[in-house]
Parts: C-alpha cells; sequence; structure tokens
C-alpha cells in the first residue's frame, strides 16, 4: 500500500507543475549599464494562453518630481491600436499604460537601467483582464 500511495503522490506532483504558469521572467541578461533610462525599448507582453505580442516602448527619464520617473509611450503588437502614454519609475520598478482600449499595469525591476522584467495585468476594451510577463531591453537613444 506505500507503494501505491508514493506512486499517486508523485504522480500528482508531476500534474501540478505541468499546470504551472510559463514564465518569461529571468531569462534575460541585462546589457551593460546606462547612467539613465531613457531611449528605445523593445520586448515581449507574454501569456501562456493569450501568447506573446511585440512591445516597443520609448522612455525617457526624469529627475523632478521624483528620482527616477519615467514618461513616454509604448506600443503593444495588436493590443493597443496607437503608442500608448506610459509613466513608471526606474526605483520602484512601476510601469503603467492607459489608453481608450487597453490599459498595462506592470510591477517588476529595471536592472542596469537597460533591462525591465515585470508581471502585469492587462486589461482590454472589453474589461477582460490577464496577467502577463512583460520584458523590455534597451536599445539605445531615443532619435526623432
Amino acid at each position: 500500500m506505500p507503494r501505491i500511495m508514493f506512486a499517486l503522490l508523485a504522480c500528482g506532483a508531476v500534474t501540478l507543475a505541468a499546470c504551472a504558469p510559463a514564465t518569461t521572467l529571468g531569462k534575460t541578461a541585462a546589457p551593460a549599464a546606462v547612467p539613465e533610462a531613457t531611449g528605445l525599448w523593445t520586448g515581449t507582453l507574454s501569456n501562456p494562453v493569450a501568447g506573446t505580442y511585440k512591445v516597443t516602448a520609448r522612455l525617457t527619464e526624469l529627475r523632478d518630481p521624483s528620482a527616477g520617473d519615467l514618461t513616454g509611450t509604448v506600443e503593444v503588437e495588436r493590443w493597443a491600436a496607437q503608442p500608448l502614454p506610459v509613466q513608471g519609475n526606474v526605483n520602484t520598478g512601476v510601469l503603467n499604460a492607459e489608453g481608450a482600449n487597453f490599459s498595462l499595469t506592470c510591477t517588476g525591476k529595471f536592472t542596469n537601467r537597460t533591462l525591465f522584467e515585470g508581471r502585469c495585468e492587462a486589461i482590454t476594451s472589453t474589461n477582460v483582464g490577464l496577467g502577463a510577463d512583460l520584458v523590455l531591453v534597451r536599445q539605445g537613444s531615443l532619435s526623432f
């Protein structure tokens, strides 16, 4: 009887592990540190069920009113019809964007001011919300 119980427990553990959500966090190396986060950022917004979407952000790091404040725009492939205004803070790891048909509320971590990895709640125009991983890598300075 103990062997059967052990086998059932082992199978249950395998099943639970198989059901665990996939994550893209912790898999990207941060580029070398830069003095400020201002620049063009690209990456992905990923959910195991909804899929993976390209993200492009143009961020400017500010010193006022709080050190590390960010402002700019973010575009999410197929989710936002136009660039959304984004705000955040490089020190607190917050990044939020909101538009008429889509919003993104993220909490994570900026590393070297060149990598952002965070967990987000994405809300669509139909108020459908989903948890998703956001990984952004700074590509360089902004070009206008």
